[in-house]
C-alpha cells in the first residue's frame, strides 16, 4: 500500500512539473482592469492598407463605425469624468466577397492595435487581428453561402469581432452570459 501511495505522490509531482505555468500577459494589472474607466476612444485610419476594392468602399466610414462599435462594447466602462484614453490604430482592412470567401480564395481581415493612455503615457498596448468568413467544404455549400452572405455582412462582423477582441484583451474575457446581460442592460 505504501508503494502505491508513494507512486501516486511522485506521479502527481511529475504531472505538476510538466503543467505549463500561465503567466499574466496583460500589461495592465488585474486590479487596475477591474476599475478601468475610459474617457474617450479615438480611431485612426491614416496609413491603413485597404487591401481590396470592397475595403476601399469603407475608407470614410471605418473610423466612425469602429469607434461606435468600441463605445458600445465598452459602454459600461465609459465615463465623462477622469479616465484613460483608448487609441486604436487600424493597420489593415480586407473585405472579401461572399463568393471568394465561400470558395476559399479570400478572407475578410481587420488588423490594428489599441493603446491605453493615461496622462499622456501609454500603460498598455494590444495587437488585434480578427477575420470573418469561412470557406465551405462542398461546392453546394459554397454556392448557398455565396448567395446568402455579403461583403457588407463580413465588414459588420469584423467591426463586432474587433471590438469584442479589444475588450477581452484589455479587460478580460466575460463570464458565460455576461456579455449578453451587459448588452441587454445597457
Amino acid at each position: 500500500m505504501h508503494r502505491r501511495a508513494l507512486f501516486a505522490l511522485f506521479a502527481g509531482a511529475a504531472l505538476t512539473a510538466c503543467t505549463p505555468i500561465l503567466y499574466e500577459t496583460n500589461p495592465i494589472s488585474r486590479d487596475m482592469r477591474a476599475t478601468l474607466r475610459i474617457a474617450s476612444i479615438e480611431v485612426n485610419t491614416a496609413g491603413t492598407a485597404f487591401d481590396s476594392t470592397r475595403a476601399r468602399d469603407y475608407t470614410s466610414s471605418l473610423a466612425p463605425e469602429l469607434k461606435g462599435q468600441l463605445e458600445r462594447e465598452f459602454r459600461d466602462r465609459m465615463t465623462t469624468g477622469t479616465g484613460v484614453q483608448m487609441i486604436v490604430d487600424v493597420s489593415r482592412l480586407n473585405v472579401a466577397g461572399a463568393t471568394t470567401t465561400a470558395f476559399g480564395r479570400d478572407l475578410s481581415t481587420l488588423q490594428g492595435s489599441a493603446r491605453i493612455v493615461r496622462n499622456g503615457a501609454t500603460i498598455g498596448t494590444y495587437t488585434l487581428q480578427v477575420t470573418a468568413g469561412d470557406a465551405s467544404t462542398t461546392t453546394t455549400g459554397a454556392l448557398i453561402s455565396s448567395a446568402v452572405q455579403s461583403g457588407d455582412g463580413y465588414y459588420r462582423t469584423l467591426l463586432d469581432k474587433f471590438a469584442r477582441s479589444a475588450r477581452e484583451q484589455i479587460i478580460g474575457a466575460d463570464l458565460p452570459g455576461e456579455r449578453l446581460l451587459r448588452q441587454i442592460t445597457n
